[in-house]
């Protein structure tokens, strides 16, 4: 049985580096998922240019991946659009489900008249109030769910996202029959994990290896390498985010350790927040381990260990006091370290991976795949054509979908 599906897991409570690590390995695989909703920003660099992705998964340096946005995605429509303008993407490169929820402004409101920003330090981005009505089969999902009713599903309304709509699980698991590579590219952290966390300083979702692949359609029988990041010191979003089960630090002390002559500093990708900054919590990462079971490990912000090695990409050229500091770790949970992240980009990347542990995707994937819309009344979707095809009305029937081309 092929085991080509690999997951990204944060092993903390998020801005681990997870989007780093994500389109740093995006190489090595056929098509990426992702699921959760736009509260998690994932951050990574193409050519020393930042980019933040809410919604698509992070690899987008390799042009040949599909992308998923899996059953259990909750979507942004406006966040949606921006980054599927900004990249470019076209219906043959990128799926979404038809079962994946959409964010409307009245869970938005919800949640900011709620007492959740105070209670737990909340994004209030409406993911939590939407799951709600999905829970309570009230929602309004993105595709067409109910072939009976074309109205009942998010898509009727914009007409311009009709063709990116589909079922993803179906065409993941053709893509698996195939020996296709997949990464699953998870969301928040362990921490935040809602059955397994520290509750209720949770998110709205189960946040583990064996729910992302129930969130995507996959029999675990098909998981390959489970990849857990770690960075050097814990962070939680600014605010009563609740505790971490070690002691809360000041910025100034990780300044100090590091030895940085300038003030280190996080803030929050969605909410622009000062982050808190905690002492590692071994506990934590023994139970996110133990439940999460990953085969190696990626560990960022080792600059903060010592500052002298930013950016450093071999490890050889790491000074003795980080060395030390990796030996010890891996001495103490007893998993390979095989990705070092010694600063923002990807270029501040140790790969330590032998062979076995690395991944290479199959060639012409597109001639194996039917589920993609591949084309338009024979255009492709790559030529200006699509522009005119953004702009068109759309006539639904019960039973037919007819297309007419706006003509000004």
């Amino acid at each position: 049985m092929s085991k080509t599906v690999d997951c990204i897991i944060g092993l903390q409570w998020g801005s681990e580096g997870k989007g780093k690590i994500a389109s740093y390995l995006s190489k090595e695989y056929n098509a990426m998922i992702r699921s959760g909703g736009p509260q998690a920003g994932h951050t990574f660099y193409i050519e020393n240019k930042k980019y933040i992705n809410r919604q698509i998964p992070c690899g987008i340096p390799n042009l040949n991946c599909k992308f998923y946005l899996a059953a259990n995605s909750i979507i942004n429509i406006e966040i949606l659009k921006e980054e599927i303008k900004r990249y470019n993407l076209t219906p043959n490169r990128l799926m979404i489900d038809n079962n994946a929820l959409v964010i409307t402004k009245e869970y938005i409101e919800l949640e900011k008249k709620s007492s959740l920003k105070d209670r737990l330090a909340s994004t209030l981005e409406g993911v939590g109030a939407a799951q709600s009505e999905k829970i309570w089969r009230r929602a309004k999902l993105f595709g067409v769910y109910n072939e009976k009713d074309f109205r009942s599903c998010f898509i009727y309304d914009m007409p311009e996202l009709y063709f990116f709509a589909g079922d993803t699980s179906q065409s993941i698991n053709q893509l698996i029959e195939i020996n296709g590579t997949i990464l699953i590219e998870g969301t928040q952290g362990f921490g935040l994990c809602l059955n397994h966390g520290n509750y209720p300083f949770v998110t709205s979702r189960d946040v583990n290896s064996a729910s992302l692949f129930s969130d995507a359609g996959i029999s675990p029988l098909y998981m390959g390498q489970t990849i857990g990041v770690i960075r050097t010191y814990p962070i939680r979003v600014g605010g009563n985010s609740g505790p971490t089960g070690s002691e809360e630090i000041s910025w100034k002390e990780i300044t100090k350790r590091s030895g940085s002559l300038e003030d280190i500093e996080e803030y929050t990708t969605v909410t622009k927040r000062k982050r808190r900054i905690f002492e590692q919590d071994f506990s934590v990462i023994y139970k996110a381990i133990e439940i999460n079971r990953p085969n190696q490990l990626a560990l960022c912000f080792l600059d903060y260990i010592n500052i002298e090695d930013y950016g450093k990409n071999k490890f050889k050229s790491l000074s003795k006091k980080s060395k030390d500091y990796i030996k010890e770790l891996e001495k103490m949970i007893d998993i390979p370290i095989t990705l070092i992240g010694t600063g923002p980009e990807e270029k501040h990347i140790i790969d330590i991976r032998d062979n076995n542990q690395k991944r290479y995707p199959i060639n012409n994937i597109n001639n194996r795949l039917d589920n993609f819309s591949s084309n338009f009344m024979n255009y492709n979707w790559e030529s200006e054509y699509l522009e005119r095809f953004i702009n068109r009305k759309l006539c639904l029937t019960t039973n037919y979908l007819y297309a007419k081309i706006a003509v000004e």
